[in-house]
C-alpha cells in the first residue's frame, strides 16, 4: 500500500463502515472524529509516535478478522493523516475538516460536535505541549470553538444556551482557519525539535509493539508509515 496516497472516496467509506461495525465497541471513533483527531495531531506542537494515539482509535479490544484487515485499516488511517499533513503544509487554502451532515428544516447543515471531540481527544494526548496555547488569550480565541463543540463544559453551554448551539453552521466555516492559526502557532515548536516527553522506556526494534498488535515494533509502529 503506498501511504503517500490520499483515500478514494470508496476507501474513506470502507473505513466509516468498519468504524461503525460490530468489529468495534461504541467507544471507537466515528470518521468525522477520526478526521479531527488526526487533525489535532498533524497541527500539534510535539510529534506523537503512532503507539501513543493509534491505539485510541479502536477502542478496547478490536475484533480483527484477520491480520490482513488489521494491516487494511492501519494503512487507510495513515494514508489519512499523511494526507492531512500534505495539504495543511502544501495546500492550507484547500484544508477542509471532514463533518457530518444533517438536514433541518429544508436545509443541509454541518454538524461539527464529534470533530471537534476529535481534535479534543488528540489534544489530550500531550496536554503539557498544548497548555501554553490553552492559557493564552490567542488560544481562548482559536480553541473556542473546538472547546464549546468537543467538550462536555461546552455541551453544557450549548444546552443552556440555544442561541449560541444554533451558530453551528457559523463555527463550522471557522474551523478550517483555526486549524490554520493553530499550525502557525505550534510550528516554531517543532522546528525546535520540541519532543514528548517519554513516560516509559523506549521500545526496542524487536519488542513487541505497545499498540498491542502481536507484532514486533519494527514491523508495526515502528514501521516506515510513521504520521510524521
Amino acid at each position: 500500500m503506498d501511504l503517500s496516497l490520499p483515500l478514494s472516496d470508496e476507501e474513506l467509506q470502507e473505513l466509516e463502515a468498519f468504524l461503525d461495525s460490530d468489529a468495534l465497541g461504541e467507544d471507537a471513533m466515528s470518521l468525522s472524529a477520526l478526521d479531527g483527531y488526526l487533525t489535532a495531531l498533524a497541527v500539534a506542537p510535539n510529534n506523537l509516535p503512532p503507539h501513543l494515539w493509534l491505539p485510541a482509535i479502536w477502542g478496547e479490544r478490536p475484533a480483527w478478522k484477520s491480520r490482513q484487515q488489521e494491516e487494511r485499516m492501519q494503512g487507510l488511517v495513515f494514508r489519512h493523516a499523511n494526507d492531512l499533513l500534505f495539504y495543511l503544509r502544501d495546500e492550507p487554502d484547500s484544508f477542509e475538516p471532514l463533518l457530518y451532515e444533517r438536514e433541518e428544516n429544508g436545509r443541509i447543515v454541518p454538524v461539527i460536535d464529534e470533530w471537534c471531540a476529535g481534535f479534543v481527544e488528540g489534544m489530550a494526548l500531550d496536554e503539557d505541549g498544548w497548555q501554553p496555547l490553552l492559557e493564552s488569550e490567542e488560544g481562548e480565541d482559536l480553541l473556542y470553538p473546538i472547546l464549546l463543540f468537543g467538550t462536555e463544559v461546552g455541551w453544557d453551554e450549548l444546552e443552556k444556551n440555544p442561541a449560541l448551539a444554533a451558530r453551528e453552521e457559523e463555527f463550522a466555516e471557522t474551523l478550517g482557519d483555526c486549524v490554520l492559526a493553530i499550525q502557525a502557532w505550534a510550528l516554531p515548536l517543532r522546528k525546535a525539535g520540541s519532543t514528548v516527553r517519554r513516560e516509559q522506556p523506549k521500545t526496542g526494534r524487536n519488542d513487541l509493539c505497545p499498540c498491542g498488535s502481536g507484532k514486533k515494533y519494527k514491523k508495526c509502529c515502528g514501521a516506515e508509515h510513521k504520521l510524521h
